[in-house]
């Protein structure tokens, strides 16, 4: 998947755990109780994480003014407002880029991962007629779609080139959580996020996104 490598080096955005915690205490920030004592504590928190996730927003305004047909640019903005809470402005945002570039199969997916979020019909049938399904991760698509299973994506994730490989494993791991959350197995999925969490390359934003989730779900790393 594409990489923060625009981020990384303005030094805006910091990789890894970094981003899983922002992330993570982003998600927890819709989770405080009044009458916890670690409220204040935790919305503290938070709002830092918020003030961090409003500079990425920032930035990619300004590319995105740069350049109003940087695909890329919108892509990275939905995902920080997707994690800021902002679902509808992340949807505008992952639509308009895959309007800019309907080939690009990671759009295709976060929208689906969106809808189903928002228990809304999803668009992923129609997408595919744009999507090349002879490569990865059409495998990906295909479980969304219902046609295959986790365990068929992560052997369809294989590959002789060790980088490639690692980044398929990451993204395997990552999109079988998500769909093991959206049936219900909050065990299975909490595993695989774990397993995205620490396994997926420093500069993958499913490895700042299983942080997320695991926070959400109330899971340690």
């Amino acid at each position: 998947m594409r990489l923060f490598a625009t981020l990384m080096a303005t030094g805006l955005l910091a990789a890894g755990p970094a981003l899983a915690a922002a992330f993570a205490s982003d998600t927890q920030l819709v989770r405080l109780d009044a009458s916890d004592p670690g409220a204040q504590r935790n919305r503290a928190t938070s709002e830092q994480a918020q003030s961090e996730l409003y500079q990425i927003i920032v930035y990619y305004n300004a590319a995105i003014r740069r350049d109003p047909d940087d695909d890329d640019a919108y892509f990275h903005r939905a995902l920080a407002k997707l994690y800021a809470g902002a679902l509808p402005a992340a949807m505008a945002d992952l639509v308009q880029a895959s309007r800019l570039d309907p080939a690009y199969a990671y759009y295709a997916l976060w929208i689906d991962i969106i809808d189903k979020r928002r228990n809304e019909a999803g668009s992923l049938a129609q997408a595919t007629a744009h999507l090349d399904m002879s490569k990865w991760p059409a495998p990906v698509v295909r479980l969304f779609l219902g046609e295959t299973t986790p365990a068929a994506v992560r052997a369809a994730a294989d590959d002789p080139d060790p980088a490639t490989r690692g980044g398929q494993l990451c993204e395997a791991n990552f999109y079988s959580a998500e769909y093991a959350l959206q049936h219900g197995d909050t065990r299975e999925a909490a595993r695989l996020f774990r397993l995205a969490a620490s396994g997926c390359a420093r500069d993958f934003v499913e490895g700042p996104a299983a942080g997320a989730e695991l926070i959400a779900l109330g899971q340690g790393l």
